[in-house]
């Protein structure tokens, strides 16, 4: 019975023993050497899903997971039959459109030509018709005096009455055919409208042009950026609709570390403040400097236990821009201390 209790009560040591060491360990663990709480930090980096525009067939896919890409390389490429036909098709409207419209200016700078010395010829002949109606006005009115008073014939008063009925007439068509020369220009006026009607829809042909060249265009898929490839999502030969992603690029110099600082410990960071950061293996570490710091607190929270007897405690993200090709996203890294 001794032994029995011996053995219980040594079983019972080990036991306590062992949740001494278990309890340390997490309190060890959770506290740096100076005796504050670790700030653990998940890292991320610049990632796009490179789509397509361009609804279609995927003719060629020219890269791989884990490939380098550079910016503007070509990714991909959609089958653009269609487009080509439609590019050629918009090309050849618009040059029939401009071969009309310079025809048009053509005879419309032709017949301003001659509209204008029209004008000017009939304008003459008009000041011409005036002064010789004029001229045959006073003589007729000179020798209808003289033929009251016997002093001339009256053949020779006749005379002058349809020389002056002749200027009359002349003078009337005269005015006539200045009329009709400016109803010329006004004719011209007309064929210049029709000129810019045209170029609007030359304009609107030439828009539409670059609209199917763009999509021409959009049939190449190009690296926005130099990278790497970190996911294929289709093969060659797959139909994609508008919006489809194709592939996966990941810059890996544009990346950072966001830890998640207690509302009470945030006033020990600063925007611009550089950080040493420690990766989980502990032989990783890298320097960042703070891009900034949420104005917003997040969703998780440290929530209080009767054994701490504190508050709920939110947390704010702190953003550590880093920008190192050591990285890679879903890494986690502490804040070891500034970096002096």
């Amino acid at each position: 019975m001794m032994k029995m209790n011996g053995r219980i009560a040594s079983a019972n040591r080990i036991t306590a023993y062992f949740l001494v060491a278990a309890m340390a360990a997490a309190l060890l663990g959770g506290c740096s050497a100076g005796g504050e709480k670790e700030v653990w930090g998940r890292a991320e980096a610049k990632e796009v899903d490179v789509n397509s525009k361009i609804p279609g067939r995927v003719l060629a896919l020219t890269v791989k997971e884990g490939d380098r890409v550079d910016k503007g390389q070509v990714l991909a490429r959609i089958d653009n039959r269609d487009i080509v036909a439609q590019a050629n098709q918009a090309k050849a409207a618009v040059k029939a459109l401009e071969a009309q419209i310079f025809q048009a200016a053509t005879a419309t700078s032709l017949q301003e030509q001659t509209a204008e010395a029209t004008v000017d010829t009939a304008q003459a002949q008009l000041t011409k018709a005036a002064a010789d109606l004029r001229l045959a006005e006073a003589d007729y009115k000179r020798f209808s005096k003289l033929v009251k008073s016997g002093s001339v014939s009256r053949q020779l008063f006749e005379t002058y009455q349809t020389r002056y009925e002749a200027a009359q007439a002349t003078y009337a068509q005269a005015e006539s055919s200045l009329a009709k020369a400016q109803a010329g220009l006004l004719q011209v006026s007309m064929s210049r409208n029709n000129e810019q009607t045209a170029l609007g829809r030359l304009q609107q042909s030439q828009a539409a042009l670059q609209q199917v060249e763009v999509a021409l265009d959009e049939t190449e898929i190009k690296a926005p950026f130099a990278g790497i490839i970190t996911a294929k999502y289709v093969e060659e030969g797959a139909m994609v609709s508008t919006g489809m992603p194709l592939v996966a690029i990941q810059d890996p110099l544009d990346n950072w570390v966001n830890v998640k600082v207690k509302e009470t410990e945030l006033g020990r960071y600063r925007v611009g403040q550089a950080l040493k950061l420690q990766g989980r293996d502990g032989a990783l570490t890298v320097e960042g400097m703070i891009a900034d710091i949420s104005k917003k607190p997040e969703f998780a929270t440290y929530r209080a236990t009767s054994e701490r007897d504190d508050s709920d405690i939110i947390t704010f993200n702190v953003k550590i821009r880093v920008n190192s090709d050591k990285l890679r996203p879903g890494m986690r890294f502490k804040i070891i201390g500034e970096d002096k």
